[in-house]
């Protein structure tokens, strides 16, 4: 009797459709050769990339932060489909996100605890793609139940989770959060989890408000219409908050941001702005007022924890909006134009 062949393995992908970052408002589609599958690599297929403020920044050239030509695309969801002879991690199948950055480890930088400024960090992502190879160590295994496209929220998460600990909260404090978008509503979302009791959020969008308010916000304020300062003193006496985070990036809302802190508060600087933008500090204030300011760039070792909030935490709700890899440019529009919370790209969008 002859022995039953073997169920033949799907072939592996060895091009990927992709969209290329080739300078200020020049994205294109390509299809472009994946590298070899090497010892420590995996090959990720997509299942969903989330549009950031910093790809806004970067195609409209406002933030110098890398050279193109570039595949675009650091908030990823996807399932592995091949891995190399020495991963042992994940395995083919595996719903998977990651944390797209590599640093050398060994630098001043990476020994005091700050990866990000590492001079050798190399960027691994390349989401806004059908598949990429990258090195097995910044991949992760979402958790039981979590969908491959929220594995998509890591990444925010894991900033906000840098930025909460960066306002070094206490229980019971008392928080604002200027801007209702993803990274705010994370933000909210994780001070909350920290122990905030208050968390006063403003934003001018009245669905995002609605969020911030199934997510935990005792208070939102709609800019448009009420005074946020003056909403800040009543709900606190007269004080002011024990940390304000900016989560916009606009230099209107920092100057906003800087004067809702009690005398000894903290503000924290998260949304993304243009690489020129300045907002004045008035120099006494810091002086009298005590005030820590502090800027909250990207993270250094929250993504395990990101990871296993995902599976904790309700956040499909931020997922608003989502195109076709071919319709990236859309995706990008509707980012900008603040449809939705979180737009995301995926070969399978529809």
């Amino acid at each position: 009797m002859s022995p039953t062949p073997a169920a033949s393995q799907p072939a592996l992908p060895d091009r990927t459709l992709c969209a290329v970052w080739y300078g200020v408002n020049d994205l294109r589609m390509e299809e472009q050769p994946l590298p070899a599958l090497g010892p420590a690599d995996v090959l990720i297929e997509v299942a969903a990339c989330g549009v950031c403020a910093t790809d806004l920044h970067l195609l409209d050239g406002s933030m110098p932060l890398y050279k193109p030509p570039k595949i675009l695309g650091h908030e990823i969801g996807g399932t592995v489909r091949a891995v190399g002879s020495e991963v042992r991690a994940v395995a083919p199948g595996d719903q998977v996100t990651m944390d797209t950055t590599v640093s050398c480890r060994g630098c001043f930088y990476c020994r005091e605890g700050y990866p990000f400024f590492c001079s050798s960090r190399r960027s691994t992502f390349a989401g806004f793609a059908e598949y990429f190879v990258t090195p097995a160590e910044v991949v992760y295994r979402l958790p039981a139940g979590v969908e491959p496209a929220t594995g998509a929220l890591a990444e925010p998460l894991s900033c906000a989770i840098r930025a909460v600990e960066r306002a070094q909260l206490r229980p019971a404090d008392t928080v604002a959060v200027i801007g209702a978008g993803a990274i705010g509503l994370l933000t909210l979302a994780v001070a909350r989890l920290t122990g905030a009791t208050r968390v006063i959020v403003s934003d001018p969008d009245p669905a995002r408000r609605a969020l911030a308010e199934r997510l935990g916000a005792s208070r939102t304020v709609d800019p448009t219409r009420e005074d946020l300062q003056a909403v800040v003193r009543e709900l606190t006496d007269g004080r002011g908050v024990d940390c304000a985070f900016e989560a916009v990036g606009n230099p209107r809302l920092m100057q906003q941001a800087f004067a809702l802190p009690r005398r000894g508060g903290t503000m924290v600087q998260i949304g993304v702005p243009p690489a020129d933008a300045q907002f004045t500090v008035p120099a006494y204030e810091i002086f009298s007022r005590e005030l820590t300011i502090r800027g909250s760039f990207i993270r250094t070792n929250e993504f395990r924890r990101a990871v296993e909030l995902l599976g904790a935490l309700d956040l499909a709700p931020l997922i608003t909006q989502r195109f076709p890899l071919r319709e990236v440019r859309a995706a990008f529009e509707a980012a900008k134009g603040r449809q939705g919370i979180r737009v995301l790209v995926g070969p399978a969008a529809g």
